[in-house]
This record gives C-alpha cells, sequence and structure tokens, in this order.
C-alpha cells in the first residue's frame, strides 16, 4: 500500500517509486493557473466597474428623486400653509400623502364666502358695506352727517 491507498509507507516497507516528471500535466496546470490569474483581473475590472454604475445610477435617482419632490412642492404650497423649509425635509412618499389629502379636501364654495362682513356686531366699527372709491373725505363727512 502506497500513501495514495490511504497506506503508509513506512508501514508496508516498500519505497516510493520516484516521481515521474508529466511535461503535459505540469503545462495544463500552468495554463490553468495564467487562466485563474486573468479571470481574477477580469473580475476586478467588472466590480469596478460595477462600483462606477451603481454611482451613477444613484446620482441619477437622486436627479429624478429632486425633481419628483420639486414638482410636489410645487402642487402643494399654494394650496397649504406649509412652508418651503416645512417641505423640503419631509420625503417624496409623505410629499405625496400630503398632497393626496389636499386633493381630497374640500373646497369652500361660494355661499361659504362671506365678503366685507366684520366679525364684530359693533355698528360703529362697521364700514356700512362702503367700497374702496367710497371713502374719500367726503363721502366720509355726508355719511357722519347722514348719522346724525
Amino acid at each position: 500500500m502506497s500513501s495514495k491507498d490511504g497506506g503508509s509507507d513506512a508501514q508496508s516497507g516498500a519505497v516510493a517509486p520516484p516521481a515521474i516528471d508529466n511535461k503535459a500535466a505540469k503545462i495544463s496546470i500552468d495554463q490553468a493557473l495564467a487562466e485563474n490569474i486573468a479571470l481574477k483581473r477580469e473580475l476586478d475590472g467588472k466590480d469596478s466597474t460595477i462600483a462606477e454604475l451603481a454611482k451613477q445610477l444613484k446620482a441619477a435617482n437622486d436627479v429624478l428623486e429632486a425633481q419628483v419632490k420639486a414638482k410636489l412642492i410645487g402642487e402643494i404650497l399654494p394650496r397649504s400653509s406649509f412652508t418651503i423649509e416645512d417641505l423640503t425635509v419631509k420625503s417624496v412618499e409623505e410629499l405625496q400623502h400630503i398632497r393626496v389629502t389636499l386633493d381630497q379636501a374640500k373646497l369652500p364654495t361660494y355661499k361659504n364666502v362671506r365678503f366685507g362682513t366684520p366679525f364684530s356686531g359693533d355698528e360703529s366699527q362697521r364700514e356700512d358695506g362702503l367700497t374702496v372709491g367710497d371713502l374719500s373725505v367726503v363721502t366720509e363727512a355726508k355719511r357722519k352727517a347722514g348719522r346724525s
């Protein structure tokens, strides 16, 4: 039994035969090692390409996200009391939720809007429905003369 068969040479008493140089096997091993090194270099090159493309993709996604945020902020600002500082820190999803909420809000109708009605019930503070053209000194004097 030899060491290849699972036994040891020392136990069997036989001497191992001299190593035979197989030039074809040595060439194929050298070729395999060279191919392995070449494949590792190619893999490193592809890894660096993937890393560069991932960086470019992240930059492109950041630009697209900024465009979407700008559009949403442009839609939200006129319809709400948010400030630009409040909205810029929010994510795209939060801005979309705010816009959807504003879309579902009930807008006042013309029946709900009252113009020129004072908030206090004191009649001395009311302007009696005067328009901007009626606020001249002469009109004010006529109005005061009419009350007394």
